[in-house]
Order: structure tokens, then C-alpha cells, then sequence
């Protein structure tokens, strides 16, 4: 075969060749559907890692785990999980998701995440974009219609430039709405990954970057529960809602939104009246738990659940990863 062969068809097989060109096609997807996160990298035991990073400060021997108890193991795994020790076991494992479907908006915000996480996504100037879907907010689905006539106008006007060979891919791009479906890969450590669902967990995010947050906890726990259980939104932790709290001058400017109702408000000039207050001046909260739930078919646990607390609590997966040697 000819290097220009081989060439081609590689480009074929990456969707980059310019004769290989998708259908004009548009699938719409209502709120949060059709959202799908896989897991396709993550450590063998990252119990024993965390372990073995956590009590590396003591005694003459670093790797104490085959002397320690399994019921012990836990007791120090669950202590790096409460911050009842040093962070740095935390960031020790490593997992890589691909998440496909959530709109471009929704990737902008999940990839403002930085420290101990890294992306890579789909080019929306390296691929043509004739046949891609897009996502229908659960909260404009009385304007469907007119929104899906506009963007299929748009998606003409995109597949004039491509056909006609006036405009590049790259120079096309520009008339793509932002809740056109993407797609990317995502590495992260544990550490970040908890700071990251304890912000994009909450029902005050966009809901597709909620719902996003929401798969990835759930994708987790098929595999490591006791990791997943100790991903929440940070008001659960803190038991009190911090929406009004956090943005502590959105009250004038950018809390635009109500509470989800998942904890009590306890803001400055609220108070009591909280639920009077917030019903008066903001909008509806961005994001509703029972509408995730059912679109992507997972459960979403009340703030109520109660973690782990021993050896008899853990998933039988978690105690065979603790026992192990």
C-alpha cells in the first residue's frame, strides 16, 4: 500500500478526509437525555494506594499494608475521604472518562476545572459537523418548535459553506450554536474529581453540567462505591444550602436563580423569610433532581444518606479491594 493510501484511509478512520463527509441530519434531545459517561481507565486498587501514601509518615517500613487489618485499611481509607488527613493520598488515583452528549455550554464549564485534571474534546474546527445533534434545555421546551426551525436553518446555512467549498471547517464553525452535543475525554484524580462534584453536583448548575457531574459520580460507584459516596455537592457537607451564601453579592448581581430546595437558605437579609424572599426575586432553580433522575434512568441519593461508617457498611467489591493483598 501507498504511504498516501495509508494516509487516507487513517483519515477516513478519524473522520478528518474531505471526501468522507457526515449526512445533513439534526437529532434534537430534550433536557438531559441521551448524556452518556464511561469509564474506560482507573487504577487497580486505589484503596491500597491511598493507604499506603497515608501512613507513609510512621515507622521504619513505608508499605505497611499486609500487616494492616483489612478493618483498619478502612479506617484510614475513610479518614483521607473525611480530610482527617493529609490531601495527598487523595490525589493519588487516577481515572479517565469519556463523556459524550452534554451541549458545548455545559463542556465550558466542566473544563474550567484545572488542578489534577486534564481534557481533551472534540475539534469544532477538525471535524465537519453536518450530522451533529443537538440538546433542547428542559426549560424552553415550550419554544421547541421555533428553536429547532432555527436551528436547522442554521445548519443549512453551515452546510452551504462546507459544500460549497468556500468555507473551511474552521471558518464554518462560527455559526454553531452553543448547545450544539459534545463529546470528550477527561483524566482526573480523586481529589479533584471530589472538589469537582462538590460544585458541578449542585442543582444550581446549568443542568446538563449538573446531570454530566451526576453520571460520572454514578459510573464511579459501579465500580468503587465507598469513592462514589463521598462525591457530593458541597452542601451536603455543609448542610445548609450555599447558593445565596457563596455568591454572597449575587443577591444584587449574579444569583439569578432560587435555591433547589436540597437545604434550608441561611443568607445574610434572609433569614426566615427565606422562601418568601427567594420566591419574589429570583427565577426558578437551574436544575431539577427528579427530572435528571428519570432522563438518564440513575439515582440520584437524598442528602440524608448516610456514609459508611464500618467494615459492615462497605459494598462487597470495596471489602474484597481492602482485603486484598
Amino acid at each position: 500500500m501507498k504511504y498516501q493510501d495509508e494516509v487516507n484511509d487513517l483519515r477516513k478512520l478519524m473522520g478528518t478526509h474531505p471526501e468522507d463527509q457526515p449526512k445533513l441530519e439534526t437529532k434534537f434531545y430534550i433536557g438531559v437525555e441521551g448524556i452518556t459517561v464511561e469509564m474506560i481507565d482507573w487504577p487497580i486498587n486505589p484503596y491500597k494506594a491511598m493507604y499506603v501514601m497515608a501512613t507513609s509518615c510512621w515507622g521504619s517500613k513505608i508499605n505497611k499494608w499486609r500487616e494492616t487489618e483489612p478493618k483498619y485499611r478502612f479506617e484510614v481509607v475513610k479518614a483521607v475521604l473525611e480530610h482527617k488527613a493529609l490531601p495527598l493520598a487523595l490525589e493519588a488515583p487516577q481515572f479517565t472518562f469519556v463523556v459524550e452528549g452534554p451541549s458545548r455550554a455545559a463542556f465550558d464549564q466542566i473544563a474550567r476545572t484545572r488542578m489534577g485534571c486534564v481534557f481533551s474534546a472534540k475539534g469544532m474546527r477538525d471535524n465537519n459537523w453536518k450530522g451533529c445533534s443537538f440538546r433542547i434545555p428542559n426549560g424552553v421546551t415550550n419554544n421547541s418548535s421555533s428553536l429547532k426551525a432555527m436551528v436547522k436553518a442554521v445548519k443549512g446555512e453551515y452546510a452551504k459553506m462546507i459544500d460549497g467549498g468556500k468555507a473551511s471547517w474552521q471558518a464554518a464553525r462560527c455559526i454553531l450554536p452553543m448547545n450544539v452535543c459534545y463529546g470528550w475525554t477527561m483524566s482526573i484524580n480523586y481529589k479533584s474529581l471530589q472538589d469537582f462534584c462538590a460544585k458541578r453536583l449542585k442543582f444550581c448548575e446549568q443542568e446538563d453540567t449538573c446531570a454530566t457531574a451526576w453520571m460520572i459520580r454514578h459510573t464511579l460507584g459501579k465500580k468503587f462505591p465507598l469513592l462514589a459516596d463521598y462525591l457530593r455537592p458541597g452542601c451536603d457537607f455543609a448542610q445548609k444550602c450555599q447558593y445565596h451564601e457563596i455568591y454572597s453579592l449575587s443577591e444584587i448581581f449574579g444569583c439569578l436563580f432560587r435555591e433547589c430546595g436540597r437545604w434550608p437558605v441561611n443568607a445574610p437579609g434572609i433569614g426566615e423569610d427565606a422562601e418568601a424572599y427567594s420566591a419574589a426575586q429570583f427565577n426558578e432553580a437551574c436544575s431539577d433532581r427528579s427530572v435528571i433522575e428519570e432522563q438518564l434512568g440513575i439515582d440520584i441519593p437524598d442528602p440524608s444518606k448516610e456514609l459508611p461508617e464500618g467494615w459492615d457498611d462497605l459494598e462487597e467489591g470495596d471489602r474484597g479491594l481492602l482485603s486484598a493483598d
